[in-house]
């Protein structure tokens, strides 16, 4: 991705779609369900404040542990002024995009422009990738068990769609990973002659050249990760898996602060919110908007009822709408940053 291209997908004009999409959808829920009040409204201004403070201390937690986790990668290369621009222009690429493509191309060049070469920007966001797609694979072997079985009954029927969606997703993510993991971590260049093969074929010769692009990134990822001793990687896997339980808790926070949650409700909401996350895969809008509501209310409105819709925009308002905003901010201060600030 060069400067020209990256800064198109890191637009501030491009914050207003995803608003007006999320807000115009949960518009349409609230009309529809005709469960919207004076006195639920009211009712949101006096909430459980520890567990409030506990959704802002999640917040919070979750970018220090981005953050953190970048400077482990860079061997403390990176400040940790790069590391917040990177941090928060990096959420809010992905929220300006597709679910399905993510931020991980603006990742790359925001890396670059923080002053690290741009083999060693792919290598950091490839390895990211294959340890946040463990996370999902490690929560979603819970479903294999038949633990999210009762996830997948909407309005008292089973969804079978749900469920074949799930799963698909979930081996889709433990094929990649596990090419990628032994593209990284094992032996490139095997990988590389199968993806020529495979490419080669008549109808996916169109791919060939992603695939040879995608494996000389493998071999410049393999060569800058492999060898890294043990504790290098204990760190990354404990703050990835701890930066990950924040990004859930928060939700469990978030309604506990304005319901009464047992034990067991909480279970079943950290199960549906891996379930979600599948679902707001669906390259439809960007970072989900619309789709996150939509599936909120049909997963949990049996559980919080009137206050369902409220609490989904107090949700993204904390998940999504934040770093929309927070990108537009600071996008202009980054720009000058590292291009204006540069000029001789």
């Amino acid at each position: 991705m060069d400067a020209q291209e990256a800064l198109k997908t890191l637009n501030v004009k491009k914050v207003w779609f995803p608003i007006i999409c999320g807000l115009a959808i949960t518009g349409f829920l609230f009309y529809r369900s005709g469960k919207i009040s004076l006195e639920v409204i009211t009712l949101l201004s006096a909430p459980n404040w520890y567990y409030l403070f506990m959704t802002l201390l999640a917040i919070v937690l979750r970018e220090v542990g981005h953050m953190y986790r970048l400077r482990i990668l860079s061997n403390h290369t990176l400040s940790w002024t790069s590391c917040f621009y990177v941090t928060i222009l990096w959420e809010f690429g992905t929220a300006v995009t597709p679910s399905v493509v993510g931020g991980g191309l603006v990742a790359i060049f925001l890396l670059s422009k923080e002053g690290l070469s741009f083999g060693r920007s792919i290598a950091y966001v490839i390895v990211t990738g294959i340890v946040d797609n463990l996370f999902f694979l490690l929560a979603g072997s819970f479903g294999l068990g038949g633990a999210y079985d009762s996830i997948f009954v909407i309005a008292g029927q089973l969804s079978s769609g749900i469920k074949a969606f799930f799963f698909s997703t979930y081996a889709f993510f433990f094929l990649y990973n596990l090419v990628m993991t032994i593209g990284v971590f094992v032996n490139p260049k095997p990988l590389k002659w199968i993806l020529m093969r495979i490419t080669s074929i008549g109808f996916l010769k169109r791919w060939r050249r992603s695939a040879y692009q995608l494996s000389k990134d493998i071999i410049v990822t393999s060569h800058e990760f492999r060898g890294r001793f043990p504790i290098f990687w204990s760190k990354i896997l404990l703050c990835t898996l701890l930066t990950w339980m924040v990004r859930y808790v928060l939700m469990n926070c978030l309604m506990a602060a304005y319901c009464p949650i047992s034990f067991g409700q909480h279970l079943a909401i950290w199960g549906r919110q891996i379930v979600m996350w599948a679902l707001m895969l669906l390259p439809v809008s960007p970072g989900g908007s619309g789709i996150a509501e939509f599936w909120f209310q049909k997963f949990f409105e049996p559980m919080l009822g009137d206050y369902t819709l409220l609490i989904a925009l107090l949700w993204r308002i904390c998940t999504f709408y934040l770093y929309l905003v927070l990108g537009a901010i600071l996008l202009p201060k980054w720009i000058h940053r590292v291009f204006t600030s540069k000029l001789p």
